[in-house]
């Protein structure tokens, strides 16, 4: 086979229509520095803590596509576009793990928002 064309149709696709989304951007991400010092050993901890409102964590194994087969439980390299169905602000919070990824709306939003999201597999 052709790898150029293995490669551009070896990408998978979903779309994922009215998801609500009701995590808050008032969160802060944020890396914390610890220190532990015993007689026999001293240690430097390296920490990553979301505090400060209510996230929304999604799993890809949770999700249904528009056609209503289930997301796969672990995508590699995912890329998530939002496409908005209100004047409300959605994004991804911090990073796009394996099997989850964090939304939130912006914080003017009072209501919850609805979204449909384009989930693609980068190679």
């Amino acid at each position: 086979m052709n790898l150029t064309f293995d490669y551009l149709t070896g990408n998978r696709k979903w779309l994922v229509r009215d998801l609500v989304v009701w995590g808050d951007a008032g969160s802060l991400d944020t890396a914390l520095l610890a220190t532990e010092n015993n007689p026999s050993s001293n240690r430097l901890i390296v920490l990553r803590e979301l505090c400060g409102a209510q996230a929304q964590v999604i799993e890809f194994a949770d999700l249904m596509d528009h056609r209503g087969n289930a997301l796969p439980a672990a995508i590699n390299n995912a890329e998530i576009i939002i496409i908005p169905k209100s004047e409300n602000d959605c994004f991804v919070v911090g990073s796009i793990g394996e099997s989850s990824f964090r939304l939130a709306k912006s914080s003017g939003a009072s209501a919850d928002i609805l979204v449909d999201l384009l989930i693609m597999e980068m190679n």
